[in-house]
């Protein structure tokens, strides 16, 4: 199925390299990335992303991968592309939720679409067109370059009811953070991935969200805590994106920038395909391993679900109140796609 899908993307984005002509003028990007070299984000994302530009441009853009630190701190790849410390960014908006709410839609959301609605949404919906908007009013263009399937939970405790996360100590980031603290009284924290091992050891919090089972397999979380519990429905999908400043986006001719924007297309969809086999067997080694897996109750996934809807049209009320509709365009959209999905998909057991 990978293959078949890889091999028509790789046709259908072909006009993108083809009839080139005459060669353009090398050019070279610096990118800082979120993780170390050793992540399967970096390993999994970042590099086919990069190898897909090489092939697409002929070599007309390369990228410079650095991982978290070199350049600039994990979180902080959107203020060193604004500020020319890097070319380009890799990052999930996840972490700039404070700087627009918005952000929390685009990173995915609590109790919010599935990989493959969010795919749909973000090439056929207008979500890519709407990210690409904002990040025009912050002086950058961007592209997606890959989607997460759901997270799981590492865990101290046990949770069978909303009431349980109440004052759990949580490692979480983004708009689910706040979701947190505003609707279940716990007390979210934010720390790095290179971080969450060691505090959750430690018994600095009680639950910790980083990943899916594929790269929380790799950091060993399943040593630090006695419960995994799935899916982590406040993640069930989330994007993550290529930044570039607006001056860099401009300087390169119009076929290479066709041909970068293929290129992310492909990556992608490869990534979702590529991360779900991963998750699949890491699960399987999680199912053989000493910790206990425990399934979520449905009553908790659908608070889960009601709070970020509730979050979500309280900001879009909020933005609007202060003279700008475009958290309201965000919301509508992103929900308007998700129950227009629901209405001709979604079964039950009983039909």
């Amino acid at each position: 199925m990978r293959t078949f899908l890889s091999s028509a993307l790789i046709g259908l984005v072909g006009f993108a390299v083809a009839g080139a002509g005459v060669a353009n003028a090398q050019t070279t990007w610096r990118l800082t990335t979120f993780a170390t070299d050793t992540s399967t984000y970096y390993n999994e994302m970042t590099l086919p992303f990069i190898a897909r530009i090489e092939q697409l441009t002929g070599g007309d853009l390369t990228i410079e991968p650095y991982a978290e630190g070199i350049i600039a701190p994990a979180f902080e790849a959107y203020a060193a592309v604004r500020d020319g410390l890097a070319d380009a960014g890799h990052l999930t908006p996840l972490y700039v939720v404070n700087e627009h709410s918005a952000n929390g839609i685009f990173a995915g959301h609590p109790g919010g679409m599935t990989p493959i609605q969010m795919l749909g949404w973000l090439y056929e919906g207008g979500g890519e067109e709407l990210l690409q908007e904002l990040r025009a009013t912050e002086g950058m263009y961007s592209l997606i370059v890959s989607i997460g399937p759901a997270e799981i939970w590492h865990s101290h405790v046990l949770i069978e009811k909303p009431e349980d996360l109440a004052g759990l100590r949580f490692r979480a980031s983004g708009a689910w953070a706040e979701i947190l603290d505003q609707y279940f009284d716990a007390a979210p924290t934010t720390v790095p991935g290179s971080e969450v091992y060691t505090l959750l050891e430690r018994r600095g919090i009680d639950v910790a969200e980083w990943s899916t089972p594929g790269e929380n397999v790799k950091v060993g979380l399943q040593n630090a805590a006695p419960y995994i519990i799935t899916p982590g429905a406040h993640s069930n999908a989330w994007p993550f994106e290529l930044m570039v400043s607006l001056e860099t986006w401009d300087a390169l001719p119009e076929e290479t920038q066709e041909q970068v924007k293929a290129a992310a297309k492909l990556a992608a969809f490869e990534s979702v395909l590529n991360w779900m086999s991963n998750d699949i067997a890491a699960m399987d080694e999680l199912t053989s391993s000493s910790v206990e897996i425990v399934p979520l109750p449905d009553v908790v996934k659908d608070a889960i679900a009601d709070a970020g809807r509730q979050w979500a049209e309280a900001k879009a009320e909020q933005y609007e109140a202060e003279g700008s509709d475009f958290m309201r365009r965000v919301v509508d959209s992103y929900y308007s796609y998700r129950d227009g999905w629901d209405s001709v998909s979604a079964t039950t057991a009983d039909e």
